[in-house]
Formats: C-alpha cells, structure tokens, sequence
C-alpha cells in the first residue's frame, strides 16, 4: 500500500479559508495536514535578497513578496514529503473546490504504476491542448502541450519532491511558472482528467493583496530571450517525451 497524504497550504491569518477548505475535505471524508504558509508581509529584506535576485533571474517580471512566499510555502511541502518518506502527496493551496469525483481521481492515482513525478488536479485560466492520454479506471492521465499554469492542486511523487528540491535554493520565477519548466527539474508531468479540483474564482489571491503584479517592474528583453526560449525548448522536449511515450 502507498503511503501517501494531503497538505493544505495556509496562512495563520486567512482562518476563513481554512475554515473553508476543511469542510470541504471532510465531507469527502479525506484528513489533511496543514502547512502554515509563509507569508509574504512578515518577509525581512534580507531573507528575500537570500533567495530571489531580479538582475539574476530569467523571468521578466519583478517577483513580489507575496509570489516569493508562495513558492517557499511550496518548497516546505515538497521538503516534507522528503522528510516524511511518502510515495507522494495531494498539495492543495486554499482557494479550491473539490469535485465530486476527488475520491475516485486519488484512488485512480494510487493505480498508475508508470512513473510520474507531478499530477496537475486542476486546469485554469486557460485550457491546454492535450497530446497523449493513458487511461486509469475512469480518468486519463494526459500529457499537455504546454503545462498549466496554477499551483492550487497538484501531487508530487517523492522523485518529483527531490528533483524540484535540487533546484529551489534560488527562486528564479513563480512557483506555477517554474513547473511549466519541466525538463529543468527533469519533471514527468500530467494531469489527471476529468479534473477533481477547482479553482475558487471568488476568492481573491492571496499573492495580489496589497501588491499589483500588473504593474511590477519588468525587463522587455527578458521577456523576448525567456519567451522564444521557452517556446523552442518546450517544444524540444516535449517531442523527446511523447517519442517515449508512444512506444510504450
């Protein structure tokens, strides 16, 4: 049997969401553990210079304190399963609607024997085309064309937990965005369809409180090297992944 579990990440101060969240997963009758987020307004220069440079980092936009702390919230949940030897770990942030069909989509998980280091729950804003799909009891463990953005559901396999640990001692873009970097960490990525989580679009973000991402500082030829880098090597990579997939 797999031994696995499910983290909450929450901020002591946002007890409405935990509040929220627990009654969702209690009428599922799942248990959870909450991983008391970090929080970005209580962030002293000095830890945030300890992990985050802009002149050094490849993505365009200025990081803010509060994307900062959501990926080192990340980073403790990934150390845990580490720590704590799981097979893996249902990682949820606390603005999400669990479907009906949770139950059934964490046992379908718990079948897929080929490996896996991450399986995306939800898919929002944008839909991703998908281009290879493996079937498991009623769901399909897809392989997009381009992963996801969002980190508010996910699994991590103890691989994909100390892969993405070997290289978070520098936050070089948000938490979401590095996981659409997937051969970086050389990350086997999916997501398991018909979704079981949702994104809460009633709730506003955490990240954005007080803060205006919009208007952070931004870097134009960042933008242009990251993004036809990007572009290039996802599709690169993404060829390689589906060669081996397909000959399965």
């Amino acid at each position: 049997m797999k031994k696995w579990k499910i983290y909450l990440i929450n901020l002591a101060r946002s007890t409405e969401r935990l509040a929220a969240c627990a009654r969702q997963l209690d009428a599922h009758g799942l248990p959870y553990e909450r991983i008391e987020a970090v929080d970005g307004d209580d962030m002293q220069n000095s830890t945030i210079s300890d992990v985050y440079d802009f002149n050094k980092s490849s993505y365009h936009k200025r990081m803010t304190e509060g994307e900062i702390a959501c990926y080192l919230s990340h980073v403790q949940t990934w150390q845990r399963i580490v720590d704590e030897k799981l097979d893996y770990a249902v990682i949820l942030e606390d603005d999400i609607l669990l479907q009906e069909g949770i139950q059934q989509g964490l046992d379908a998980i718990a079948l897929f024997n080929e490996p896996w280091d991450l399986i995306k729950l939800a898919e929002a804003p944008i839909k991703r085309k998908v281009e290879h799909c493996i079937p498991v009891a009623d769901f399909s463990l897809v392989t997009y064309n381009k992963v996801p953005i969002r980190s508010c559901a996910q699994v991590i396999s103890f691989a994909g937990a100390k892969k993405l640990l070997a290289n978070s001692s520098k936050v070089t873009r948000p938490v979401d965005v590095e996981l659409q970097y997937w051969w970086k960490s050389e990350l086997c990525v999916f997501g398991l369809q018909p979704y079981t989580v949702a994104p809460d679009h009633n709730l506003f973000s955490e990240i954005d409180k007080g803060q205006n991402r919009k208007k952070a500082k931004q870097s134009f030829p960042k933008k242009v090297v990251s993004g036809f880098y990007f572009l290039f090597k996802n599709k690169k990579e993404l060829k390689k992944r589906l060669h081996k997939l397909n000959k399965r």
